[in-house]
């Protein structure tokens, strides 16, 4: 083999000697130690003084006493300690000549640019790490000092600038937050800053300063304008959290220059007697359309803005009569003079905020009612908004809105009953807001009316992303008028309200109309004397909703009409029942009603009902006779739904009826009651349901059925039916929101929280544990079965059920007890039931998750976990692998033979993540108090203690 020449050999070695030394580089700048955050340890102990920085400057001139005494008093409740810095006089000739500005710079702008700049020198002089800047005239989020304490874990360590507050709707819109499993908290976000435009609150390091003091020549840009391009040139870096812990405060007559609002205000905490700070809901203006001819609507409007101290501008709406008006704005429109009418009146306020220069305005029609608490709920939608919107509707008639349209996960706080979706078809436009930018679009897109009124074009214009538009769901503003010949929706007088959970007209005890009885004709109502409880409460609810019930006395088993022969073949009951439905199909016939509903006294409704009956009218079949809003069966919605685009909504639909038993929530429509009063004898033979049903199956009644249920019944152990006592079909289905839950008015609705029975096993020793168990019941209005235990001390028993066991005497209890509620199930022929041992705490809106939990539940479910104690479960399809699962059952406890079932396939079950129910201890309770599974008990914790809560 040749050798290589000495040459080869030398460039060989220079080759490996770079390649060995480029490695070495690269190795040493990839294993390098890099700080990804500042030391939050070092900024730890100033949380509580100063948000987590050194120093705290606090800019404030000698003329502005009420600024200077109103940070005292903020800084005073938040426990922040701060220096107040001497701002530079807009007069400080002297000064301004030795920075040399720019002439073009007007002189509030260079005395803002040196106070900052000697805050920076002061922040170098004085070797503080970092300083946080603020101006006086700020308000502050409450918890703020819990936010920052979020914020240190995460800022980078090279930050050189952080912005608490800034001036551009643009900020965190096109960026990416901080990458963070959490970031700061799932309501705010650190964001790399792009356009602050402002410096009234930010924070800066030292290197920060020390840059800043390099970079910073006066020109003729102002200090904010200085710091945004050097932000943009990358020359610092800086960082913004979003949405704003502090904002700018303005007195409400100088309206809302702020992008944000606070969700708690400090200052509104401080100053209570004060005047709220924005009487116009966060907008500039807030225009109401008012016909002249309709000076009550003004008046109630009037008495709205009294309460809820909001300043309303009132225009004069385009009156249909207006001929020359109509004419001029479009000769040849084919809409009615009303339509034509009603869009010129919101054209001519678009206009207005044109011509005004408003940056947004809340546009309103003179027939609504307001949500009690709409400033705070505003607030909150103002910090959500999305910064590119252009509508925002605050009210409308479609039930669709918020089930089929996008959810802003980003933009909602997820415990606020109100939320933000992508607009889709939000028709009416009795509450709506258009910014600046909105009200450009619409008058250059509707400038020339076509066949479509204005509602139905925004929506046009929605649907074809010609407008950005956003829907609070559920809307905090509603119609208060449904049928009038003034109604600016004719030919959409379906489009029913949305309920307000609290009508503002409803506290002043203003009366208001409403489509009383859900598009029917009329609503009876069968009632016993011997139950004026259960009319009590459907009064206070018709009375609260403007419903009109009509309230029948319900033949009782005991009246001498309901007496029956031996071998008729029904009972006293099903007879006084079939009596007292047929007596209402008389009624109907004799008011020549078209349609009527008929309820029983003992029925909850949907809360939103209203607007769900409204498109079950849209796609009800024009020949239906009988139409179920409630039902007893779990046949019913086995077939094909009515098919229409959405039907009903996404989560209600319309099928044909199959097996509907039960009468307590049905509509007849006047075909309907002719062939029954044809068909059925005075004197009954089986009872009215059954009646009902055969004529459907017979084809000789056309029913349809809603699913799920709009009404359901309230029996319980405590208020059995007085009709079938012993049925124990009326489990199947729950309502999403009970409107007598919503009102107060039932505390034993689901009294065992969907299950037919609920087991608490309870140690007989641990009577501490029995009271726990009573208050959490008494607290969550659920009923307990409390079963008495086996003591691990009873060999007897032990040994009776498994004498060769291998299981500890406690393992051996636990099964014997769990074992033995088994075998009562199924003695007491429960549907379901509830298994909970005493030593537990309880999610305390347990109620309304279940209801959830049981409209998704699979129907193929025979076990369901509410709390668990493997902190595997949820993240993978498998349960835990439990080891050395072999022999007969009871060599296992009984958690490890029900997992082996599990596994096996022997019985189908599901988890709920996170549960709901979870093991409580008190805190010096010992290690033999415990169970042996106790260990893994503290994986979750719950979101609302009822324990902690009951305190």
């Amino acid at each position: 083999m040749a050798r290589l020449s000495a040459e080869a050999r030398f460039m060989i070695a220079i080759i490996i000697l770079a390649t060995f030394t480029y490695t070495s580089l690269w190795l040493s700048y990839v294993l390098r130690p890099i700080p990804i955050y500042h030391d939050v340890k070092k900024h730890s102990k100033h949380l509580n003084t100063s948000f987590g920085f050194e120093h705290v400057y606090v800019i404030n001139s000698l003329t502005q006493t009420k600024r200077h005494e109103r940070m005292k008093d903020i800084a005073k409740r938040l426990g922040l300690e701060f220096e107040f810095f001497p701002a530079v006089s807009s007069n400080d000739s002297k000064v301004f000549d030795e920075f040399k500005f720019d002439s073009e710079l007007d002189p509030l702008h260079k005395a803002s640019y040196i106070t900052h700049y000697k805050i920076y020198q002061s922040i170098v002089d004085s070797e503080y790490e970092d300083a946080l800047i603020l101006d006086d005239n700020l308000d502050f989020e409450l918890d703020i000092s819990s936010i920052m304490s979020n914020v240190h874990k995460i800022l980078p360590a090279d930050w050189d600038l952080f912005h608490l507050s800034f001036c551009n709707s643009k900020e965190g819109v096109y960026s990416s937050p901080v990458p963070d499993r959490k970031n700061v908290s799932p309501d705010y976000k650190l964001f790399r800053s792009k356009w602050t435009h402002c410096a009234n609150a930010y924070a800066i390091s030292s290197s920060g300063a020390s840059k800043l003091l390099k970079a910073l020549k006066p020109t003729k840009l102002s200090i904010e304008l200085e710091l945004t391009n050097l932000i943009q040139s990358k020359e610092i870096a800086s960082y913004t959290i979003l949405p704003p812990p502090i904002v700018q405060w303005h007195s409400s007559d100088k309206g809302n220059y702020d992008l944000y609002s606070l969700k708690k205000s400090t200052l509104n905490l401080i100053i209570k007697k004060s005047k709220p700070l924005n009487s116009t809901l966060g907008f500039d203006n807030i225009y109401v359309t008012n016909v002249s001819e309709r000076p009550g609507k003004r008046e109630k409007l009037k008495s709205i803005a009294k309460k809820l101290k909001l300043r309303f501008e009132f225009v004069q709406a385009i009156s249909q009569s207006d001929v020359d008006a109509l004419k001029k704005f479009s000769p040849s429109n084919e809409l009615h003079p009303p339509q034509k009418a009603h869009y010129l009146s919101h054209y001519k306020i678009y206009q207005s905020i044109v011509d005004n220069r408003y940056d947004s305005a809340l546009i309103l029609e003179d027939d609504i009612d307001f949500e009690l608490n709409i400033v705070s709920i505003m607030t909150d939608t103002h910090r959500n908004l999305p910064a590119d919107w252009e509508i925002l509707y605050l009210g409308h008639c479609g039930e669709l809105e918020g089930t089929t349209n996008e959810y802003l996960l980003d933009s909602n706080d997820i415990s606020s009953e109100f939320k933000l979706f992508k607009s889709k078809r939000p028709y009416c436009t009795h509450a709506y807001a258009v910014s600046y930018v909105g009200a450009l679009k619409m008058l250059q897109k509707l400038g020339k009316p076509t066949k479509f009124p204005i509602d139905i074009e925004l929506v046009h214009m929605i649907e074809q992303e010609a407008i950005i538009s956003y829907t609070i769901v559920p809307p905090v503003i509603s119609r208060w008028r449904i049928s009038e010949a003034l109604d600016m929706y004719p030919g959409r007088k379906t489009l029913d309200l949305l309920f307000l959970k609290n009508s503002t007209l409803h506290s002043l005890g203003l009366t208001h109309e409403s489509n009383s009885t859900l598009g029917f004709g009329h609503i009876y109502v069968v009632n016993l004397p011997s139950r004026p409880d259960r009319r009590e409460k459907l009064e206070i609810l018709a009375n609260k909703f403007n419903l009109n019930f009509d309230f029948v006395p319900a033949v009782s088993k005991d009246d001498e009409e309901a007496q029956v022969q031996p071998g008729m073949g029904i009972g006293p009951t099903h007879k006084a029942c079939y009596l007292s439905h047929y007596k209402i199909y008389k009624s109907i016939d004799e008011h020549k009603y078209e349609s009527a509903l008929i309820l029983e006294d003992d029925v909850d409704l949907e809360l939103n009902i209203a607007s769900i009956i409204t498109n079950v009218h849209r796609i009800l079949p024009s020949n239906w006779d009988i139409f179920y809003l409630g039902f007893c069966s779990n046949w019913e919605g086995g077939g094909d739904p009515i098919e229409d685009k959405d039907n009903i909504s996404p989560t209600h639909k319309l099928f044909p009826s199959r097996n509907p038993y039960c009468t307590h929530a049905y509509a007849l429509s006047r075909t309907g009651i002719r062939k029954l009063l044809e068909k059925l004898s005075a004197e009954p033979y089986s009872p009215i349901d059954l009646e009902l049903i055969g004529m459907i199956n017979d084809k000789k009644l056309t029913s349809y059925t809603v699913m799920p249920p709009l009404v359901i019944q309230w029996r319980s152990p405590h208020n059995p039916s007085d009709i079938s006592p012993g049925s124990r079909a009326l489990d199947f289905y729950f309502l999403k929101t009970s409107a007598l839950h919503f009102l107060g008015l039932l505390r034993e609705s689901n009294i065992t929280l969907g299950f037919n029975h609920i087991y608490a096993i309870n140690q007989p020793d641990r009577k501490d544990r029995r009271e726990k168990l009573d208050t959490l019941s008494t607290r969550l209005y659920f009923d307990l079965d409390i079963f008495d235990a086996v003591s691990e001390n009873d060999n007897k028993k032990l040994d009776e059920f498994s004498p060769k066991s291998q299981l500890k005497p406690s393992e051996k209890a636990v099964y014997i007890d769990h074992y033995t509620i088994y075998k009562s199930i199924i003695d007491r022929n429960y549907g379901s039931a509830l298994i909970l041992e005493d030593n537990i705490d309880i999610e305390l809106n347990i109620s309304p998750i279940m209801t959830d939990v049981h409209q998704s539940l699979p129907s193929d479910w025979e076990m369901l976990y509410l709390g668990h104690c493997n902190n595997l479960e949820g993240k993978s399809s498998e349960p835990i692998i439990v080891s050395n699962r072999v022999g007969k059952p009871t060599n296992l406890p009984l958690d490890q033979e029900l997992i082996n079932m599990i596994q096996k396939g022997k019985i189908k079950s599901y988890t709920l993540i996170p549960p709901i129910i979870v093991h409580w201890h008190v805190p010096n309770e010992s290690s033999k108090d415990k169970s042996s599974n106790d260990q893994t008990s503290d994986f979750y914790t719950l979101k609302n203690s009822t324990i902690k809560f009951i305190g």
